[in-house]
């Protein structure tokens, strides 16, 4: 946990020139189409867990096959040491910068919307509402976790590391 934590403080802050687009895979931009990350990137896998359901966690990308159009990727959570094989679809990338509030706001989630966030202290992410979005570099995002045990159905607001929040990809209900 503590691995992720420094992780998280260490991701650089992106400072562009005045006028220049913050890029790909800073704050809440998402990759392009054709991105594949690289081996040892951290990404959010989708993967069948024991039970059948699906699930997103914290893995780190092995290698990539161009011709399988597939990932293999570990899970990061120790006692778990799983490699799985996925399909593009399956695989979001973190950010590779934090965005800037202060000159970059269009590249962080805006209050309200739906992401993926990594549940503190656990290698899951879960959907979750932007509470409040990072006011400085250094700020987390503040989330309401979906939990059905409240009332209005999200948990009260915690904080996630840029790092840590991805845009949410909804599987397409069959």
């Amino acid at each position: 946990m503590t691995l992720l934590q420094q992780s998280a403080m260490t991701l650089p802050l992106w400072i562009g020139k005045p006028g220049e687009k913050p890029p790909p895979l800073c704050g809440a931009i998402p990759a392009s189409s054709d991105y594949v990350a690289k081996p040892g990137d951290k990404v959010a896998a989708r993967v069948k867990g024991v039970d059948g359901d699906e699930q997103w966690i914290l893995a780190e990308v092995v290698s990539y096959s161009h011709a399988a159009n597939k990932y293999e990727v570990d899970d990061i959570d120790e006692e778990g040491k799983e490699r799985h094989t996925l399909s593009r679809r399956r695989i979001i990338p973190l950010p590779q910068w934090k965005a800037n509030p202060e000159t970059d706001p269009e590249a962080l989630f805006q209050k309200d919307q739906l992401v993926l966030a990594l549940y503190p202290q656990t290698t899951c992410f879960y959907r979750a509402l932007i509470h409040t979005p990072p006011q400085r570099p250094q700020d987390d995002y503040s989330v309401l976790f979906e939990d059905t045990s409240y009332a209005d159905g999200y948990s009260p607001p915690l904080n996630v590391a840029q790092r840590y929040v991805v845009a949410c990809k909804e599987p397409k209900k069959k």
